[in-house]
């Protein structure tokens, strides 16, 4: 049998998705590691004289997965620039790009000599939660192009450790702008989605993951809840007209570091609060970016 606590993950920037590095892995630090092989096994309808079901074939097959974690600053700044696909300026910002970026990722159950590796992963989504009373956690959306598995040892064997430093929490969000300026306005949870759409090219051929993978319309999104105030109502009238505005969330760890997810034109859409006699009437209020690509800035110490 095997325990959660002895499963490891490890990571390492790839350039052929056939080939896996054998130097350079690094534990990668998670709260699930959902990458996973899926097939699809396609009935046989050939008739064998009886009333019996003839072998299937697999025919195709999915590496997807989700990473969900803890921020912690620099520990996923390599999964950040794949999801943007770009490299960090030299000023440490990201925007939206069309460099391409791809990981081998291992999940080794070390306890039962089970490990397994993903190749020509890439980061298809990203989502960052912030509420009020929890930890600032992080999700990325993986698709793969490869596969691997042995039961001898792991494929990332001697991956470096990772030091994972403090965590960001609610309280570690400094003054939110809008258009510029405060918000002026209680904001009690914040997330900010980024969806490349990305699709696998399949060909004719023996790889049953797929040939490439492909980066379409990236679609950025997320949602805010407020406080219902005159702030939330202009807000929110915003969407009677396609009007747009600016939002820039600060998070900022003990040490001095930071992200900065700044959004500089976004479309809003949201509903007239319906609180009942015994609710703090706030607003939900969703906004997807427009015209201008998110920055999302690395603040140093």
């Amino acid at each position: 049998m095997s325990s959660g606590a002895k499963v490891v993950s490890a990571y390492v920037a790839q350039t052929d998705k056939d080939v896996l590095p054998t130097e350079g892995w690094k534990v990668l630090p998670n709260i699930t590691n959902g990458l996973n092989n899926a097939t699809t096994l396609t009935d046989s309808e050939m008739l064998n004289g009886t009333r019996v079901k003839t072998q299937g074939v697999v025919t195709s097959g999915e590496i997807t997965g989700d990473l969900s974690a803890e921020l912690a600053y620099g520990v996923y700044d390599d999964f950040l620039a794949a999801a943007f696909w770009n490299d960090w300026t030299v000023g440490g910002e990201l925007t939206i790009g069309d460099t391409r970026k791809m990981f081998a990722v291992t999940k080794d159950f070390a306890d039962i000599a089970a490990f397994y590796a993903f190749k020509g992963v890439h980061v298809n989504t990203l989502s960052i939660e912030i509420t009020t009373d929890g930890i600032v956690n992080i999700t990325f959306g993986l698709m793969g192009l490869g596969y691997e598995t042995q039961k001898t040892v792991s494929y990332s064997a001697g991956a470096a450790a990772t030091i994972v430093g403090a965590k960001a929490s609610g309280l570690s969000v400094g003054d939110i702008l809008h258009n510029g300026t405060a918000i002026g306005v209680c904001v009690e949870a914040f997330s900010f989605e980024l969806d490349n759409q990305s699709e696998i090219q399949k060909c004719l051929g023996s790889n049953m993951y797929g040939g490439n993978i492909h980066a379409m319309i990236a679609n950025a999104s997320g949602s805010m809840t407020i406080a219902f105030s005159e702030k939330a109502y202009d807000i929110l009238e915003l969407q009677r007209t396609g009007g747009v505005m600016s939002i820039e969330v600060p998070i900022e760890f003990e040490d001095g570091t930071g992200y900065t997810i700044e959004l500089p034109r976004v479309q809003i859409s949201g509903d007239i609060p319906s609180p009942t006699g015994n609710e703090l009437v706030t607003a939900e209020v969703t906004y997807t970016a427009v015209d201008e690509s998110p920055v999302l800035t690395r603040i140093t110490a």
